[in-house]
């Protein structure tokens, strides 16, 4: 993996923001925008976001992505929920097709797989 050609979630965000103006990022349920899963030492949060083109839009872009509590690295621990958050909302703009050219991952999943955190 390469960070190289990596599209930030912030540069995502805005490119959502300038194609679809009237559009939002939002917990796919509002009641519950995040889950844990798992007992004991094996917990993760669950984090299920929706790309919203439209105030109307049946057909958001949906992205998940998941934490292990604690996280496992300086740069996910005691941030767990936000790391989640960010990369489900980059996965769910991707899912629209905007960032799409260079993958899906987050910059910290790209980062714990290269083993640099």
């Amino acid at each position: 993996m390469n960070l190289d050609d990596y599209i930030p979630v912030a540069e995502r965000i805005q490119a959502f923001i300038d194609r679809y103006p009237d559009g939002s990022l939002q917990p796919v349920n509002l009641q519950e925008p995040y889950t844990v899963i798992g007992t004991g030492e094996t917990k993760w949060i669950v984090y299920c976001a929706a790309a919203y083109r439209h105030a109307g839009d049946e057909r958001p872009g949906i992205g998940i992505a998941w934490e292990p509590v604690p996280g496992r690295t300086p740069f996910t621990k005691g941030s767990e929920l936000m790391v989640a958050e960010t990369s489900a909302w980059g996965r769910a703009i991707v899912a629209l097709g905007i960032g799409a050219q260079r993958g899906v991952a987050s910059r910290e999943e790209v980062r714990n797989a290269k083993g640099t955190a």
